[in-house]
């Protein structure tokens, strides 16, 4: 999709060192950074193959962020403030109550049958918590 501004590698590890910092925490160590990258590419690769837009492609950043386990801790944080940038860069804003947001990516993860369904929901979902700016 021509004009979608994607993160890189360098700004989402940035991000990480951020959102655990201010959340009370040290950042954690990049345990894997080809898995972090393939988290990255979920959002391109699904705009290119199967048309999705932005609000698909969000929710698949958040979730690769977050099932990759690319960081020692703080794979969800990183996720939703990867997740919420992308958004802003892209001039959309989340509105949300983030807990609501965590309990989406909790249940994708510990549904592992029902995956599909509650990725499904989770893009439904954020789709009402959205506004433009």
């Amino acid at each position: 999709m021509a004009g979608i501004r994607y993160l890189e590698l360098a700004e989402v590890i940035a991000l990480h060192a951020l959102i655990m910092e201010r959340t009370g925490a040290s950042p954690a160590s990049l345990r894997s950074e080809s898995q972090l990258e393939a988290a990255l590419m979920r959002a391109p690769m699904a705009a290119h193959y199967e048309e999705a837009d932005l609000v698909r492609q969000a929710v698949l950043l958040a979730v690769g962020i977050s099932q990759a386990q690319a960081f020692l801790d703080g794979n969800k944080r990183t996720g939703f403030a990867a997740m919420d940038v992308f958004l802003r860069l892209n001039g959309q804003r989340f509105n949300g109550d983030s807990i609501g947001l965590a309990q989406h990516l909790e249940t994708i993860a510990s549904e592992q049958q029902q995956r599909r369904a509650a990725i499904d929901a989770f893009e439904q979902w954020l789709r009402s918590h959205l506004e433009s700016i």
